[in-house]
């Protein structure tokens, strides 16, 4: 016998007596949690500073100190003025573009293992985390390269347009601010899926699937992650410029390494918990559309 379907206007009765709307075929989509996602980052970040600090900042000194130790030390700490020359400015702009694209790579993915050791309520250890990242990062910093490249050319074409007419340009910007917007949210979970699925060249793809749907929730995410973390780097340096500027009364040197490294520690903590909350992102989305759990999710690891 076929069960009588019900209208979508209908009411069926539940098992109180009362009456619920019911709509067949329409399955209501579960929030992101943003509230939730940037309370637990908050508690992974406070909990396991010191760790997200080195696994943010040893790549940065590792590529960076050969950078200047060729520009120079002086120069490089701001107590020297560099020489301006075109082709060595030009070659040195292309060398730290890479370095910091390759850092910012390899702190990316071992900050989401960090995480996901964090939300697993696993031992967190820095030292452990950039052995198994290191074949997700050249994947992770060839995306984005490409990502950056993308924009940099809708942009130039936006100014292309910007002086044939005015009007073009009018109407060409704000489509570039909506494609800029759409980008950030729809491959931000490309690091994580990198790393956590070993997907290689295929982890933009995956980012964008799992970020349909949820785009305006993830960026909206992101932007209060962004803001809290612009708060984090206000704190901190508040606390550092005062041993700052009490380190440059006894030695200038003193002061500028201490300059250095509190702003090192700092642009860390950053990017750091911006990741930490991009992990976040990515394991509730799995959640929601595939039902995997933290275990599940982890399982690729081994």
């Amino acid at each position: 016998m076929r069960t009588p379907s019900i209208k979508p206007t209908e009411a069926a009765p539940s098992a109180q007596g009362s009456e619920v709307s019911v709509n067949p075929g329409i399955e209501p989509r579960l929030p992101l949690g943003t509230g939730t996602v940037i309370g637990e980052s908050f508690s992974i970040l406070l909990k396991n500073m010191v760790h997200v600090i080195v696994a943010s900042a040893m790549p940065m000194i590792l590529f960076f100190l050969p950078i200047g130790f060729m520009i120079g030390s002086n120069q490089m700490l701001d107590l020297e003025a560099p020489q301006f020359n075109w082709p060595v400015f030009l070659v040195n702009l292309a060398i730290s573009l890479f370095a910091m694209c390759a850092a910012l790579s390899l702190s990316a993915t071992a900050v989401n293992k960090l995480a996901y050791d964090a939300k697993h309520l696993r031992r967190v250890k820095a030292s452990t985390y950039f052995k198994p990242t290191l074949s997700a990062a050249p994947i992770v910093a060839l995306l984005t390269l490409a990502i950056g490249a993308a924009l940099l050319l809708v942009q130039v074409s936006i100014f292309a347009l910007s002086s044939v007419s005015p009007i073009l340009a009018f109407f060409a910007f704000p489509v570039f601010f909506v494609v800029y917007f759409w980008t950030v949210a729809a491959c931000s979970l490309m690091p994580a899926v990198a790393v956590i699925e070993k997907a290689g060249l295929s982890s933009l793809k995956r980012s964008i699937a799992l970020t349909k749907g949820y785009r305006l929730p993830v960026l909206g995410t992101i932007f209060l992650a962004g803001l809290c973390s612009i708060a984090i780097q206000i704190a901190f340096s508040i606390f550092t410029v005062l041993v700052t500027v009490t380190a440059s009364l006894a030695s200038e040197t003193l002061g500028a390494i201490l300059s250095f490294v509190s702003s090192l520690v700092a642009f860390a903590l950053m990017i750091g918990y911006l990741c930490i909350v991009t992990s976040l992102i990515y394991i509730r989305l799995r959640e929601i559309r595939e039902g995997a759990g933290i275990d599940q999710i982890e399982a690729v690891f081994e």
